[in-house]
């Protein structure tokens, strides 16, 4: 989280970085979604110290409603949401039952979306792919993951990341350029009112539109 990042609305959207920072900005404005404003936490393994920093915040109190969102990766999404969970039950924070819930007790409001879909594993980039998945270009992408797949030395396969690496070869032929999932958000690149994006846009309706 920014040093110098401060509260300033009553509704709050805690995601793990710039990238989806920029996504779901430019999702809630396609929503006409006004009012939320975006933590960027700095990576899901910054989640447990960045909530505490939060919790202790000038104007933690006044906030009516905030949402987590958190790749699932390699994890189950259930894994993930116990990540979270875990951390808001020892601050004594309202905490959902599942992915997706929204606490009606307390506050303030909770829920938790895990990436891509509240239940395998995956990313926000796997999102983004499907809405592309169709297009005749995106057989050139498969092309090239496959020729570099096979030149990649066996010691690097299990960290090489194929979702992130197909969204960027896919970005590298957009005009103009961007070298990033959020940017691409902004300038349009991705449908965002594609069915796989239904589940996400779901659960912001849900936990913003009937709050203040």
């Amino acid at each position: 989280m920014d040093s110098n990042f401060k509260i300033e609305s009553k509704r709050l959207l805690a995601v793990e970085g710039k990238d989806e920072c920029n996504f779901f900005k430019a999702l809630l404005k396609r929503m006409n979604v006004e009012g939320v404003q975006i933590v960027d936490i700095g990576g899901k393994g910054k989640f447990p110290s960045e909530i505490r920093l939060l919790n202790n915040m000038d104007g933690f109190g006044e906030i009516s409603t905030i949402g987590f969102v958190r790749d699932a990766e390699m994890n189950t999404a259930e894994s993930a949401f116990d990540s979270v969970t875990g951390v808001l039950r020892k601050l004594d924070l309202p905490t959902p039952g599942k992915p997706g819930e929204i606490t009606t007790t307390g506050s303030p409001r909770v829920s938790i979306f895990i990436m891509p879909d509240n239940a395998g594993k995956g990313m926000l980039e796997d999102l983004c792919l499907r809405t592309i998945a169709e297009e005749r270009s995106y057989a050139c992408v498969d092309a090239y993951i496959q020729c570099f797949s096979e030149f990649l030395p066996e010691a690097k396969k299990e960290r090489f990341n194929e979702p992130k690496a197909r969204v960027l070869a896919y970005l590298a032929t957009r005009i103009p350029v961007v070298n990033s999932l959020g940017l691409a958000a902004q300038k349009g690149f991705w449908q965002l009112e594609h069915e796989s994006f239904q589940d996400i846009r779901d659960f912001l309706k849900r936990l913003y539109n009937d709050s203040n």
